[in-house]
Order: C-alpha cells, then structure tokens, then sequence
C-alpha cells in the first residue's frame, strides 16, 4: 500500500492530467478540470518533486529497503536500537536491487535524548520528569494495548512486564552527560547524516529542556564532527 501511495504521489505531481490510477488498493483519479473551472492539483515548484523521506521502525525494515531501492531519504524511528543496527543495510539492500549507491549523510535517527551535566542529573530529568511521564502515562500503555512492547526490547525474551520507563531510559534512549551521550549516539550505529530529537513539554521546567539542547548543539555535535552530523528536532 505504501509502495502504491508513492506511485500515485509521484505521479500527481510530475504527470499532467487527466489520468486514472487504477491499482490494487488505490483509485485514482487526476482530472484536467473540475466543474468545468477549477484547475486543482498544482505541480510543485521544485523540480521533479521535493525530497521524499521514509521511516522504517522494524528489524530489516521494508520501508527502509524501498528508500534504498528509490533514493529516498531513511529515516530511523529509534525505539530500539538492536534494530536501528539493521536499518542501514535494509538501505544498503534495497539499493542494490536498482544499481544505487547510499550515503550515511542522508540517513535520518529520530532519538530520544536528554543531556544535562551529570549522567546523575540527566537522569533525574528524563526518567523522573516529562519524559518519564509521557512513557508511564501514554507510551508505554499504548503499545502495550496493541502487543508492541517488543519494538522495546533489548532482547525477545524480556517479559513485558520489564518494560517499565527506568527500561526504555537504559536501553533506548540517549540520557546523560555529554560525554556519555556522545558515546551512545555514536557506538550504537556509526555514521549518520542527522539527528532528530524528539520534542518534549518541560513548560514547567523550560530551563532544563533548553540547557539540554545546548549541550547538544554546543558539547556533543562536535565530538560528532567527523560524521558530519546535523542537528534537528522533531516534535
């Protein structure tokens, strides 16, 4: 379905009208004018389209394999590293099948992560504040109701009951000072090319939210110099 959702995309935007897409999940149709004025579906002004990203979760990841094969952007959702450690030759596997050559630089590592100055405070506020709350609360009931606790495992033989946020704060994400972030970020997967963050609400506690992000820009991404690593945030 995801494979027939590009086609249709790519098409809409590079194809004049009118043209039908009939497919196996998708009808589509592009007419050339609706009520005999309106001329919709306007091409976009970068040429052919603008840059196509597609995130991959699982181990062996399908999509990412298609991002491969098409010279799409990857992007990792990091909810466990043991899988983000397969993503990059998912990629490397799907471009392949069409004669493409990937660069880390594109490759995209949506992480938790919260930098203070002691691997002790760091913790205290992650595990201990929002971050903590938002997993106790929100996430982890989530995945739990669905039978997903397994994209947080270290290992399959982990009991869901396990999983608690002390869990995911250790295993999968990126909690500590400086120098300790650095070293996670890096030692799990090697190089990348951008690393997005996730967005939390320390409304009650701006200082410390803010604090963490300029230890990252200002004493981690330069450790990260030689990967050629940007930052940015995702919400």
């Amino acid at each position: 379905m995801t494979r027939e959702s590009l086609e249709i995309i790519l098409k809409m935007w590079t194809e004049d009208a009118p043209w039908t897409h009939k497919g196996k999940f998708w009808t589509v149709t592009k007419p050339d004018t609706m009520f005999d004025f309106l001329k919709p579906h306007l091409k976009p002004k970068q040429a052919p389209h603008p840059p196509i990203g597609v995130a991959g979760l699982s181990k062996g990841s399908d999509t990412l394999k298609l991002a491969g094969e098409r010279g799409f952007i990857p992007m990792s959702l990091n909810l466990n590293p043991a899988y983000v450690g397969s993503h990059w030759g998912s990629v490397e596997a799907g471009a392949a099948k069409s004669g493409r050559k990937p660069n880390r630089q594109d490759w995209r590592l949506v992480r938790e992560v919260f930098v203070a100055d002691t691997d002790e405070e760091a913790w205290k506020l992650s595990v201990g504040d929002m971050m903590g709350r938002m997993m106790s609360e929100y996430f982890l009931p989530l995945l739990g109701h669905f039978g997903f606790k397994d994209y947080l495992k270290a290992a399959p033989d982990v009991p869901d009951s396990d999983v608690t946020v002390e869990y995911c704060a250790r295993h999968n994400w990126v909690v500590g000072s400086p120098a300790t972030v650095t070293e996670k970020i890096y030692h799990e997967v090697g190089g990348f090319g951008v690393l997005l963050v996730f967005g939390f609400d320390y409304k009650h506690k701006p200082e410390a939210w803010h604090h963490s992000l300029c230890l990252l820009k200002q004493e981690v991404m330069p450790r990260l110099k030689h990967l050629g690593a940007e930052l940015g945030r995702a919400a």
